[in-house]
């Protein structure tokens, strides 16, 4: 017996209601900060976090685990730096005013993730294929004589289909131009992350912040052990297909999918730390320098944002199924890594070491 589709469901009358399907909770957690909390049929399970920037928190493949979540057992609060309150997450948004180490004017990686987003609504969408959930918002940055920025938000997730999708409408709104860093901090934990994982991407060129530690590559994730080093990449002069660039994680249950606008996001960061007990990896678009001297430019090598000016951008995050084995369900994924349709491009491009 063929199982069906949430669309299926509903037309055959088989469920009521769209909710169940695709069940959307607005909750508070305690403490105070508002969750919308949404569960797909044959889709991801995820946590929209309205507090902070509208930006993914906890995600869930059936019952496996996508997103990484940090050490920190609780946010410490204002007035602690942004690692000490960084939770982990399955997108963590950083800029609009700085990506990467602090600057004279701007904190690490910026404020977005710790704003709270105003105007946020949700709807389902009943198509003929299931139903869709779509999450507004809009977080602002501002300064009382100078900068405004707006970033309209829009997230949306199908049944049937582990995929999600963060759409940014990123608008000036002031009188002057600015620059404007951004970064999508797209965090990725076990199981899904395996040792002997690799990330796949198509790029011209990498260069390392440090030297690669011994027996260490730039893009491979070795066996956990305490206190090993983060790997920090950039990847430039990526393979664009339809106007999207695109890495593959490998090597674990099911291979995971990053996809995102090349014209507005030329880069890719990568954060590979394989600590026990930290065990992550960090797949970054971003559309400026995160080290290296571009960063003693103009805007610290940001692209420039006129008044009235506004770019589309965004990431998309999915889980690609192995398609060997047709009985696999979400979650619990039968054939090996690797074994899909989907082997994703050439592994590292010879890195170059920052000087």
């Amino acid at each position: 017996m063929t199982a069906r589709g949430a669309g299926e469901l509903l037309t055959e009358g088989l469920v009521a209601l769209p909710e169940a399907v695709a069940q959307v909770l607005d909750v508070v957690r305690p403490g105070g900060e508002r969750l919308l909390v949404v569960r797909l049929a044959g889709g991801l399970s995820f946590d929209v976090r309205p507090d902070r920037g509208l930006d993914l928190g906890p995600a869930w493949w059936g019952d496996v685990p996508l997103a990484w979540r940090s050490p920190h057992r609780a946010d410490p609060g204002p007035g602690a730096g942004w690692e000490e309150r960084f939770l982990g997450g399955l997108v963590v948004t950083c800029g609009p005013e700085n990506i990467g180490p602090p600057t004279a004017t701007a904190g690490q990686h910026g404020s977005h993730h710790l704003t709270p987003a105003t105007e946020v609504r949700w709807w389902r969408e009943v198509t003929p294929s299931g139903v869709a959930v779509h999450v507004r918002g809009v977080v602002g940055f501002s300064t009382l004589y100078g900068t405004r920025l707006v970033v309209e938000r829009e997230i949306v997730a199908t049944t049937g289909r582990p995929r999600v999708e963060v759409r940014d409408v990123v608008r000036n709104d002031g009188d002057a131009p600015v620059g404007v860093p951004l970064l999508y901090h797209v965090n990725l934990g076990a199981p899904l992350l395996a040792p002997g994982g690799r990330l796949r991407v198509d790029a011209g060129r990498t260069r390392l912040r440090e030297p690669l530690p011994p027996g260490r590559e730039a893009l491979a994730m070795p066996e956990p052990s305490p206190g090993a080093d983060a790997v920090v990449g950039e990847h430039r002069d990526l393979a664009v297909t339809d106007g999207r660039a695109r890495a593959v994680l490998t090597g674990g249950a099911a291979e995971v999918a990053v996809d995102w606008t090349a014209a507005t996001l030329p880069r890719l960061c990568t954060w590979a730390w394989p600590a026990r007990g930290a065990w992550v990896l960090g797949v970054e678009p971003a559309n400026a320098p995160l080290f290296g001297p571009e960063r003693d430019g103009p805007h610290a090598g940001a692209p420039v944002l006129g008044p009235g000016e506004s770019w589309r951008t965004g990431v998309v995050v999915e889980v690609l199924p192995p398609e060997a084995d047709p009985a696999a369900s979400p979650g619990r994924a039968a054939a090996p890594a690797g074994s899909g349709a989907h082997p994703g491009p050439h592994p590292d491009p010879r890195p170059e070491e920052q000087p």
